[in-house]
């Protein structure tokens, strides 16, 4: 039988005192925030390796889609096939905006959205998006236009690139769920900041959806107008990244308001350059809602005396009302969306009663409609959306001068250029083959790294190679891999480096700076961006 000698345990010292249930709890708690921590890092690290991989996945087919439309469409077509390869880039440039939107909601989320701060042309840039969406809207008989309050600096500084996108994507959504009346771009300076006004006469956003606009994949209206429901969120993002806010500030049955505030601070030579005063008096007559309010509002801050008409009843009675009262205005300026026989009436009319200056204004699709013939009663043409310069031009006055525009490149002439391309997929390598023969550049193509790296290595005891254009994915030694080979090989020889050009489906910022890292010069995406490859090789063109 054995016995067992039970000792009671030593007395607790301030050393090994137990914890106090408070103590106990607060380490549970720490442990468990660590534990959640860890796993959101490993979470978040397993998402960006899933969108690198589905990234890769989708723009290399992608990249041979749109590439070869743009080969096919640089073809002799008749108008039917033409239409039909139109129809395959747009669902290719849609699909691949897709793509960027889903990767710009991770690399947001991840906090690797790098911003550039520069000075640039608020107005170019506000007019600019207008411009582009301008189409889309006026197709669907829709009014669009944009308004710079005076106080506004002229050129601020900032992230041109990213607040272009916000706008895009804001207006565009406008134009996108408004089918009647218009959208109008406001910018106005909001204390030490600028706001950006967005205003649609869209259905609206009710009430229970407005509190989940911004999110994800988040529509306010039914599936039926398309999109990701990605936008917003994402402009969002962007707008906190960039120091500001975007909030839905109204919104009614009538159409909704979004507003965009940035802090953009004015840029050094930004001081306005005081405007020549309008005085004179002016008649425009238009019906449109955001076109004709902002041309009134700016020819008012111009010092214009203005008088508004919105048919061609009161248009009229405008005219004879100032003819009676000696008060004839000397410019009027039409809407040729009253229609062509009540613009010809006005035009008319005004030239009758000896008004001095007659103006239409067009879209382009009405200015192409629109006859020589009828505009024998007018002096001349303002295309819509109006551009602040185009206006003052037409009513004689000097615009202050615009920022000195970059000339235009010449045509790039790679003719004697030894390029080596390395691209395992055979679509995307006809692609570029192709698009660099036609500039005269003669290209040996291989299909994987180490053809590649054997390639390089033989050229160095010959003519060498003027530039290496790699893919990072390919079967055996990969592009990075390459990169690094390739220089240094070239320092070991003396040689004079050539220039290295990575073509990725890899969108992500990691991956570019490692290419960097790695030596190489330009890192491109696939979709390629033909104009960014042919502005990297131009000095190879110059440098003759």
């Amino acid at each position: 039988m054995r016995e067992a000698f039970l000792f009671p345990p030593p007395p607790a010292t301030p050393d090994t005192a137990a914890p106090t249930p408070e103590v106990a709890a607060q380490t549970y708690a720490l442990k468990e925030a660590e534990i959640a921590r860890d796993r959101a890092e490993a979470a978040n690290e397993a998402k960006s390796r899933l969108l690198a991989t589905m990234s890769h996945e989708i723009r290399t087919p992608l990249n041979g889609i749109l590439g070869l439309a743009d080969l096919l469409a640089a073809t002799t077509l008749d108008p039917e096939q033409r239409a039909y390869v139109e129809a395959i880039r747009n669902s290719g440039k849609s699909l691949a905006g897709l793509v960027d939107e889903i990767l710009d909601l991770a690399k947001l989320e991840a906090g690797k959205v790098p911003l550039t701060e520069a000075p640039f042309d608020l107005a170019l840039l506000v007019e600019g998006a207008v411009e582009i969406l301008a189409p889309r809207a006026h197709a669907r008989g829709l009014d669009i236009a944009s308004f710079i309050g005076a106080d506004v600096p002229p050129r601020v500084v900032g992230d041109a690139a990213r607040l272009r996108q916000v706008l895009l994507n804001l207006v565009g959504n406008a134009v996108k769920f408004t089918a009647h009346g218009g959208i109008g771009l406001r910018v106005a300076r909001d204390h030490a900041q600028i706001k950006f006004i967005v205003s649609d006469t869209g259905p609206g956003i009710a009430p229970q959806s407005a509190k989940f606009i911004f999110e994800e994949f988040t529509q306010a209206t039914p599936r039926e107008a398309g999109g990701s429901g990605l936008g917003l969120a994402i402009s969002r993002r962007l707008a906190e990244r960039m120091g500001g806010r975007l909030e839905l500030e109204s919104t009614t049955p009538q159409g909704s308001t979004f507003a965009l505030t940035l802090p953009l601070p004015a840029a050094v030579s930004a001081d306005k350059a005081p405007e020549e005063r309008l005085e004179r008096r002016i008649l425009v007559v238009s019906p449109s809602p955001f076109e004709a309010p902002y041309l009134v509002e700016k020819l008012f801050e111009l010092g214009a005396e203005v008088t508004r008409a919105a048919s061609l009843k009161s248009g009229l009675a405008a005219i004879e009302s100032a003819r009676a009262g000696d008060a004839l205005p000397q410019t009027l300026i039409v809407d040729c969306s009253l229609g062509d026989s009540a613009v010809l009436t006005l035009g008319a009319a005004a030239q009758d009663a000896g008004i001095a200056q007659r103006l239409v204004l067009f879209t382009a699709a009405e200015r192409r409609a629109f006859g020589q013939k009828s505009l024998a009663a007018f002096d001349g043409w303002l295309v819509k959306p109006l551009r602040l310069r185009s206006l003052l031009a037409r009513l004689g006055v000097e615009a202050p001068a615009p920022v000195a525009a970059a000339p235009p490149a010449p045509p790039l002439d790679l003719s004697g250029r030894r390029i080596l391309l390395a691209e395992d997929n055979d679509i995307n390598a006809l692609i570029l083959q192709k698009h660099l023969e036609k500039r005269g550049a003669k290209i040996t193509r291989v299909a994987d790294g180490e053809a590649a790296l054997t390639r390089a290595q033989a050229a160095l005891t010959e003519v060498g190679f003027d530039a290496v254009i790699l893919d990072l994915r390919m079967p055996g030694l990969d592009g990075l891999t390459l990169a690094r080979e390739i220089r240094r090989l070239e320092s070991e020889a003396g040689a004079a480096p050539s220039r290295l050009i990575a073509v990725s489906a890899d969108a992500f910022r990691d991956t570019e700076r490692e290419a960097q890292a790695s030596g190489i010069d330009l890192f491109l995406t696939k979709p390629v961006d033909f104009a960014g490859l042919d502005a990297a090789l131009a000095e190879l063109s110059a440098n003759r």
